[in-house]
C-alpha cells in the first residue's frame, strides 16, 4: 500500500542517449609510427569528430614525403577495388631530414593527381603542437629543435617534459586547439605571406586537416 503524500517512483528504464552514426569515412596516412598515429587517434575520439566522421588513422611506414604519399594513394586505391572508397584521404609528413624538398614537391604533385590531400610540417610535426602555445614562424635547424623550444612549454602545461611515444598528447592539447588553429594560419598567411609550408621554416598546414575534422567551416580567430 502506497503512503500518502509520495509519488509513485518511476521504475520506467531509462532511454539511453542516441549517438548519431558518423556519415563520412576519412582517412589519415601519416609519416611517423607513435607521435601523428597517437594525435589523431585521441582526436578521433573527440564526440565532435566521433559523431561526424568515421576516422581511420594508418601508421606511415616511414620514409620520405613521397614514400608516405604513394603509400595514401594505394590505401586509397584498395579502398575502391573492395568498394570501400573513402570521402577524404590525406596524407602528413615532414621535412624534416636532408634532401627532403624535391621529395616533397614531387609528393604534392601526386597527391594532387591521384585525388590525395598533402598536409606538410615543416620542419616537422611538432610545429603542430608547439602552435599550441606560440606563434612561431622563425626558422628551425631540425624537428630537435623545435623540440627544445615545445619543452618551454609542455612542462608547465603537461607536468612532464615532451615524448613522442605519448598516446595522451592529444588530450593534453585539447583545450588549446582553437588557439594553434588560429597561430598557425596566421603563420602560414601572414608571417610566410601565404607561401607553401615547404618553403616556409616554421609552419605547418596541420591546422586544416584538424579544423576540417572539428567541423568548423573557417578558422578559429
Amino acid at each position: 500500500m502506497m503512503r500518502r503524500g509520495r509519488a509513485p517512483l518511476d521504475i520506467r528504464p531509462k532511454r539511453l542517449p542516441r549517438h548519431r552514426q558518423p556519415v563520412e569515412t576519412i582517412l589519415i596516412v601519416g609519416e611517423g609510427k607513435e607521435t601523428e598515429p597517437n594525435y589523431f587517434r585521441g582526436l578521433r575520439d573527440d564526440p565532435r569528430v566521433r559523431d561526424r566522421i568515421r576516422l581511420i588513422v594508418k601508421e606511415g611506414r616511414g620514409g620520405s614525403p613521397e614514400d608516405v604519399t604513394r603509400q595514401a594513394i594505394k590505401e586509397k586505391a584498395d579502398a575502391e577495388d573492395r568498394q570501400e572508397a573513402f570521402e577524404e584521404v590525406w596524407c602528413v609528413w615532414d621535412l624534416e631530414g636532408s634532401n627532403q624538398f624535391q621529395s616533397a614537391r614531387t609528393a604534392i604533385g601526386l597527391a594532387t593527381a591521384n585525388g590525395v590531400t598533402p598536409c606538410a610540417s615543416n620542419p616537422c610535426f611538432e610545429v603542430w603542437f608547439l602552435s599550441h602555445f606560440q606563434r612561431a614562424s622563425r626558422p628551425f635547424n631540425d624537428g630537435d629543435a623545435v623540440i627544445r623550444e615545445l619543452n618551454r612549454y609542455w612542462q608547465d602545461h603537461c607536468g612532464q617534459r615532451y615524448r613522442k611515444s605519448d598516446a595522451d598528447v592529444y588530450s593534453r592539447l585539447s583545450g588549446l586547439t582553437s588557439t594553434a588553429i588560429s597561430n598557425a594560419r596566421e603563420v602560414l598567411e601572414s608571417d610566410h605571406q601565404g607561401r607553401p609550408c615547404i618553403e616556409a621554416n616554421s609552419s605547418t598546414e596541420v591546422y586544416r586537416l584538424v579544423r576540417r575534422l572539428l567541423g568548423q567551416q573557417k578558422e578559429a580567430t
